[in-house]
């Protein structure tokens, strides 16, 4: 993926050197930060953070699958909270999407994260029939 830019924030692949940041967001952003790979992750090239100047801001887990990007993951740091920047990834996700010719972006939540779903479907999101604890949420590119 390319690096991708708006007026205040760039997206772009981690390296190892930013792993550390990465990790102090997940830990204050992410209920599951400790199951989270990051080496892994960037070794496979599907982390990708989000940075103004040269502070990192915020981070997202993009996984291809067959006809859709999951984002598995995404964190926003606490400071950086409230300035469009998760949504701006979300676009980011479209964008990657469309570069790699499929058809859409996926997010998974559970069932409870009323508020999370909400912001998803302001967003462009549709639930996806499935069941069990989770809530399959989709929005074509």
């Amino acid at each position: 993926m390319q690096v991708i830019q708006r007026i205040e924030h760039r997206m772009r692949l981690a390296d190892r050197n930013d792993l550390p940041r990465l990790i102090e967001i997940a830990q204050s952003a992410l209920s599951d930060a400790a199951k989270l790979d990051f080496h892994a992750l960037q070794h496979e090239q599907s982390l990708f953070l989000a940075e103004w100047r040269t502070a990192i801001d915020g981070f997202a887990v993009f996984l291809p699958l067959q006809e859709s990007l999951l984002v598995h993951r995404l964190a926003v740091a606490e400071e950086a909270r409230g300035r469009g920047l998760g949504g701006w990834m979300l676009d980011v996700a479209g964008h990657h999407a469309r570069q790699l010719g499929l058809q859409a972006v996926e997010v998974q939540r559970a069932i409870g994260e009323r508020d999370s779903i909400a912001w998803l479907q302001r967003r462009g999101f549709s639930p996806m029939p499935h069941g069990g604890n989770r809530l399959y949420l989709r929005r074509p590119v």
